[in-house]
């Protein structure tokens, strides 16, 4: 199954790991296809950037450039087009429909309420992390 996770699903994962941190999980056993693309590692970069994530990454012993080259490895990279949704309150989520459609994703996983609201895309469902992870266990 392919999935395009949100930021704000790889920071939770990343930095506090609990029901988020199964993403991780199922990628590195290769039940779940995480797809990505470069304007979405960028946006995680500069966010992992930010001054109150800072001392989370470092009590867990990670450095930023280790959570992104971890994120790489578990990862499928797609290119992107230019997307333009106009029912998006933030212009930035369009990057994650752009990578949903550009990697054929089966799921967009994601915590922001803008996106959750259009409940799918193209066909593609968007849901919350929650949500995928008690269907996927049932």
């Amino acid at each position: 199954m392919k999935v395009v996770l949100d930021t704000n699903i790889w920071v939770s994962a990343w930095l506090w790991r609990g029901l988020l941190g199964n993403f991780i999980h199922l990628a590195r056993q290769k039940q779940i296809i995480i797809c990505t693309s470069e304007p979405l590692l960028t946006e995680l970069e500069n966010t992992l950037s930010y001054k109150k994530l800072q001392k989370r990454i470092l009590s867990l012993n990670f450095t930023k450039e280790q959570l992104l080259i971890g994120t790489r490895e578990i990862s499928n990279i797609y290119l992107i087009t230019e997307l333009n949704v106009p029912e998006l309150r933030d212009p930035d989520d369009n990057i994650i429909l752009a990578t949903a459609i550009a990697s054929k994703a089966d799921v967009i996983i994601t915590g922001d309420q803008d996106l959750l609201t259009l409940i799918e895309y193209q066909k593609i469902p968007i849901m919350t992390a929650k949500t995928f992870l008690n269907q996927w266990e049932n």
